[in-house]
Order: structure tokens, then sequence, then C-alpha cells
């Protein structure tokens, strides 16, 4: 491997690093505090990803059927990109508010709920948007180089996006009241209720964050790669596959184990191909048998035994 293809491989190991990183931190802080394993965060990725097609100058051909409506709205996409992290966070809380409470420690049917939630939206954004995939204009547009090796700076954004909203996330859940509350429920979330921690606004938060997270994710790559109604599927089996790794409900095991799955991506595509996903795979079982509680210190939740 010459020096230019070991720097490019690092670079894109850190690209699907940040990714993994941004969609597992998300789910995981999910399953921590609510205790339910949400199957609909990848549906809530592509929402992101869609509403930034949306709110930015959109490239339309000819064969696509754009209401009218739709194509007068353009906005700068650092503004685009902001606005759907906002708006996926609140429509993730409504979702928790309005489904995920009422089964509240039930895992059959919260599981029901996700994984209908997720053919609901699906579906939806594929009959609303059709089968063409979706484009979003560049906007961080140019190389950079780096001892003789190119990287597009739209790839790099995504480095820099990952680190300032897990950076953002972790210095939420150590320093703020909510983050503390979030910790507390789930520790213990009897003992936090008695302690006076609202569980149902807390689980609220702890989804609109997570949501949140995802559509972060969505609008960083949306310029990078296509926008479609399955483009999320990849990335949420990585990012359960990066929380069995980690420890699930652990924040920062999801950090470590989604750096770890993100090199192993870049490294592994170059030296072994597609046997790379095989590979991983294998390692996810053998970790899930021989030490279920993560590589990093996670947490198995008792959410299979709890009372209903």
């Amino acid at each position: 491997m010459t020096t230019s293809l070991f720097l490019q491989t690092f670079m894109n190991g850190l690209m699907l690093s940040g990714l993994y990183v941004m969609t597992a931190t998300g789910l995981s802080l999910v399953l921590g505090v609510l205790h339910i394993i949400n199957f609909a965060h990848g549906a809530f990725l592509m929402l992101g990803a869609y509403l930034v097609w949306m709110l930015v100058g959109k490239e339309i051909s000819s064969i696509e059927s754009i209401p009218e409506w739709l194509q007068h709205i353009e906005m700068p996409y650092p503004l685009a990109f902001l606005v759907a992290v906002v708006a996926i966070g609140a429509f993730g809380a409504l979702v928790n508010r309005v489904l995920y409470q009422r089964f509240w420690g039930k895992v059959l049917p919260c599981l029901i709920v996700a994984v209908g939630l997720t053919q609901v939206l699906q579906q939806g954004a594929f009959v609303t948007f059709g089968i063409h995939t979706k484009s979003v204009p560049s906007y961080f547009e140019g190389l950079i180089t780096v001892f003789g090796a190119r990287f597009p700076l739209e790839r790099l954004m995504i480095i820099v996006v990952a680190v300032v909203f897990t950076t953002g996330l972790l210095l939420l859940l150590r320093y703020t009241k909510a983050g503390l509350a979030m910790r507390a429920v789930a520790q213990d979330s009897d003992a936090a209720s008695v302690s006076g921690v609202s569980i149902p606004r807390t689980a609220t938060t702890a989804m609109f964050i997570g949501c949140a997270m995802a559509a972060a994710a969505a609008g960083i790559i949306a310029p990078v790669f296509t926008v479609h109604a399955y483009m999320a599927e990849g990335y949420l089996i990585k990012a359960f596959m990066v929380i069995i790794l980690g420890g699930m409900g652990s924040i920062t095991g999801a950090i470590w184990a989604g750096i770890l799955v993100g090199f192993f991506d870049a490294f592994g595509s170059v030296f072994f191909g597609y046997f790379t996903q095989i590979f991983l795979l294998i390692f996810v079982i053998v970790v899930i048998i021989f030490k279920p509680t993560g590589l990093f210190g996670g947490v198995v939740f008792d959410i299979f035994t709890r009372d209903e």
C-alpha cells in the first residue's frame, strides 16, 4: 500500500467513523433512556435527507414530477441543515409522546410500532417523491491535498460535523440538567422517578436528541450521496452493529465502536473487498456470544424481563 493510498483510506475511515458515530450515538441514547429498540431510527435519517433536499436549490430533471410549491422553496444549505436537524428532532419527540410513551417497558408492542412506523415513512417517501434518487447540490466544493493524497472537502466536512455534534452530545450529557436526568433514567428509571425526575419529559428529550443526531448525519451526507426512500437501511444495520460492539446504551462505547467499524470498513474494502462485511458480521456474532456487554464496558438492559 502506497503512502497516498494509505492516507486516502485513512481519511475515508474517519469519514465513515463520523457517520457511524452520529447514527449510533442517537440510537444508543434512545435505547438507554427509553429502553426500546428504535427500528425507525433509519427512517428519521431518511426524512432528514429529504428535508434538506426540499429546502435547498434542487436539481430537478424532466422525468420527475415535483409539485410547483415545492420547486419554489429554496434556502442556503447551512440553514436547511439546521432546520432539518431541529424539525426531525421535534418529529421524533412527537412520535415518542404519541406512540412510544404508550408502551413504556413493553418490548414487543414498541418493536411492532417501530417497524410499522418505518414502513409507513419509507413507503410514504417512496410514493411522495418517486422512484428516482435525488441529488443535493454540493455546498463545500474543492479538494484538499495531504501528503499527495486528495480528499473532497465535502467529505472532510462530514468528519468536522461528526466531531462537533458528538462533542456537543457528550458535554450536554455531562454538564446540563437534562443530560444528568437522562443518565439517571438510563441507570435506574425507578430511582430517578423517586428523586423527582420526570420520566416522560426526559424520554422525550432523549428522543429529540437521538433523532436530531440522525438528521445531522443525513444532512451532511445528502450532498455527497444520493437521497432515496431506502437510503438509511445500510446505516441502520451498521448502527446496530456499533451499539452491540460498544455496549447497548453506552454512548462512549458507541463512539469507540463507531470508529472501529468505520476504519474496519475503509481498510477492509481495500484488502478484502466485499468479504469485509462478512468478516464484520462474524466479529459481531462472536462478541454477542462471548461478551454480550460489548467491547467497551456497556450495559445490557433488562428490557426483556420487565413487568408488563
